[in-house]
């Protein structure tokens, strides 16, 4: 399951150090496992693609905007 999206005075990258911000990797690692849900198809993006929505199917699929 993600993990709730990071407050907005949380900045992504730390200035002190350069590096992502721990808070934001942890959860971008979480919705990294889209595919693992079972509304989500497991057919991987390529460039430029999306994840819409198939009513038909009931399933997250990859696609164009």
């Amino acid at each position: 399951m993600a993990r709730p999206f990071p407050a907005k005075d949380i900045p992504v990258i730390d200035q002190s150090t350069g590096t992502m911000n721990q808070t934001w990797y942890d959860y971008f690692q979480s919705i990294q496992k889209l595919g693992t849900l079972p509304d989500v198809s497991t057919t991987a993006p390529t460039n430029g693609q999306v994840l819409i929505y198939n009513s038909t199917s009931k399933l997250w699929v990859p696609g164009t905007n």
